[in-house]
């Protein structure tokens, strides 16, 4: 015999089928801003969130929009956030 064939291997190989992958559901912290004010009898809001910039929040809310494909339209004026729908 070889000393190979002595040598016992760290290692072995199972069948098993790939398990199947589970994602977590993601949802965004505005999510429940824009349900609120779809639910709403509200056409339009002005939007009050404290400790976010106007931008920043502008920004975030567009891409929850455009993502859940909302009829909802995000502005600014005069330094406000407002949502409209549309």
């Amino acid at each position: 015999m070889s000393r190979r064939a002595k040598l016992e291997k760290p290692y072995k190989l199972v069948s098993e089928e790939l398990p199947l992958l589970e994602r977590a559901v993601r949802a965004s912290k505005y999510d429940e801003l824009l349900d609120e004010f779809q639910k709403s009898d509200l056409n339009t809001a002005r939007v009050e969130y404290s400790g976010k910039s106007v931008s920043a929040l502008m920004s975030a809310l567009r891409i929850r929009v455009k993502k859940r494909d909302l009829k909802v339209k995000v502005a600014c004026r005069k330094g406000s956030l407002y949502l409209t729908k549309g």
